[in-house]
């Protein structure tokens, strides 16, 4: 959605456009880390971020305990370049993650830098 766009969305739409979309990278590992701290299944997050079964499969079996799985996972999905806040609240949402409140969360604490004036 671009910026002029903003004004012709419908209200279920809004809460996506609100949250910051600009690429996370390492640096943004922890606040990810501290965001998603009540997602257990790390393995359906990663499914739900996009990653393949193969990378996820690999993760399993080289991470040393459940909380290294994910970080692994989650760094895996920043350097594919496809990460930002707003992806991660979209997975979040989704039926088989089902962390509304986490998400809802993310969207007030990494709010979108620009607005317009409609």
């Amino acid at each position: 959605v671009t910026p002029d766009m903003s004004c012709w969305i419908n209200q279920s739409t809004v809460a996506n456009i609100l949250v910051d979309d600009e690429p996370l990278t390492v640096s943004d590992l922890v606040p990810v880390l501290r965001a998603t701290v009540e997602v257990t299944d790390w393995y359906s997050l990663g499914l739900e971020l996009g990653l393949p079964d193969h990378q996820l499969d690999t993760i399993r079996h080289d991470g040393y305990d459940e909380t290294d799985r994910k970080r692994k996972m989650i760094l895996k999905w920043m350097d594919a370049g496809v990460a930002s806040w707003s992806s991660l609240v979209e997975a979040l949402k989704s039926p088989l993650i089902n962390k509304n409140g986490v998400a809802e969360q993310i969207t007030k604490d990494h709010p979108r830098k620009y607005y317009t004036n409609c």
